[in-house]
């Protein structure tokens, strides 16, 4: 499994809201400038 891998059994144990709020803080342009340097090393 990979760094940002979630794992889980159901989907009932996942807070969804939360993890979607989350998500929707980070701009497209802000993840895929991490994910290019990310890919440097």
């Amino acid at each position: 499994m990979g760094k940002s891998c979630v794992r889980f059994k159901r989907l009932e144990d996942l807070p969804v809201d939360l993890i979607g709020e989350v998500v929707g803080r980070t701009s497209v342009e802000d993840y895929i400038e991490r994910y290019e340097k990310s890919r440097l090393r």
